[in-house]
């Protein structure tokens, strides 16, 4: 298999890379960035250069705005799958651009955007006896876990509560999602929480309960929105980037709520869902650096299991090097779709036209 990369800025050295060394340590990489090259990348003049190779997949990693104009690019050629990195879009301009671009069932199909969260699918492979090895039990009771779906579901919330380290004002600065060291960039409009770690959420809980039989329906409202600093977003502000928000809505029916916060504080931590059920047991998936668990609160007690390793490497072992689905990506593409276009009209509510 060959794969090329559009773009090699930190995601692409920090997670992809790694991943790929591990799991595919021969693998022949391409890539194209006018700024960086990096080890292990055979390097290419021009985005066309790199369209011209045999590539077997072709990874968007870009900054967010010049996701569709490459992507247009990569039709042409006869790349069969083209993965996106989030968002997969950055306006709602060029969301009506993409989806017209779907509906060609010869396009559909080969477009997968990707949240690297949707890998978190131990919930899903849980209720389907399919947990894994990979998966240690931990605590609890043995034995199978009754069948689900949707009807038994009251409501599910999702985490994304992040540490964050504080400057000598007292002020809070984010840390890197892959390494844990300073970042002490001040993020602006648009990457704030809604759009740039809302997408997560999304994801994850979106794709388990397409999983138990829900439909694509979503609404969402956005509440108690603050910027670094805790102070309220007012309308027109078209600088400041969000630093923490609740999405409240619903998801194929089930009622939603999200938890964002890019600055929780020092050694605060949550990131991940829980499934509340009708009969008062729940499912609770959460992680922490390179280690997951997986909780199911029954009538009898807690069972718990634990996975250890990068989440990107489990999301491209399901994605980039996985055999294409028979249908194609269409389905989860359109999801994530949706889901910019929504979470795009709510930051156009809170700030205003623009």
């Amino acid at each position: 298999m060959k794969i090329g990369f559009v773009g090699l800025g930190a995601v692409v050295e920090t997670a992809y890379l790694p991943a790929l060394r591990t799991l595919a340590p021969e693998m022949a990489i391409w890539g194209f960035d006018p700024a960086r090259s990096l080890p292990g990348v055979r390097s290419l003049p021009t985005l066309e250069a790199l369209l011209a190779q045999p590539l077997d997949r072709l990874v968007i990693a870009t900054p967010s705005l010049l996701h569709l104009p490459v992507l247009e690019q990569a039709l042409a050629s006869s790349i069969p799958l083209i993965l996106v990195e989030k968002p997969v879009v950055a306006t709602l301009a060029q969301q009506v651009r993409l989806q017209a671009l779907l509906v060609d069932p010869e396009v559909a199909p080969r477009v997968l955007a990707l949240d690297h969260w949707m890998a978190r699918n131990a919930v899903q492979r849980l209720l389907s006896g399919e947990l894994g090895d990979d998966w240690r039990p931990q605590a609890g009771q043995t034995g199978p876990i009754s069948p689900l779906t949707l009807a038994d579901v009251a409501s599910v919330e999702g985490f994304l509560l992040e540490p964050c380290g504080f400057d000598e004002q007292g002020h809070p600065y984010a840390l890197n999602f892959a390494t844990g060291e300073p970042d002490r960039r001040v993020l602006r409009h648009p990457d704030g929480v809604i759009l740039d770690i809302g997408t997560h959420l999304l994801a994850m809980i979106r794709e388990l309960l397409a999983a138990l039989g829900g439909d694509d329906s979503l609404t969402l409202v956005a509440e108690g929105v603050a910027d670094r600093l805790g102070q309220p977003i007012p309308s027109g502000d078209l600088e400041t980037a969000e630093g923490r928000a609740c999405l409240r809505g619903e998801a194929a029916g089930v009622p939603l709520r999200l938890w964002l916060d890019k600055y929780a504080g020092a050694g605060v931590e949550k990131k991940g869902l829980c499934l509340h059920l009708k009969d008062g047991r729940r499912i609770e998936l959460l992680r922490s650096g390179n280690l997951e668990w997986l909780h199911f609160h029954g009538v009898d007690g807690m069972r718990g299991w634990q996975h250890e390793g990068p989440l990107y490497r489990d999301c491209i072992a399901q994605t980039l090097l996985a055999p294409l689905p028979v249908a194609g990506w269409a389905g989860v593409t359109a999801r994530r779709l949706q889901e910019v276009a929504l979470l795009l009209s709510l930051q156009q509510e809170l700030r205003g036209p623009h």
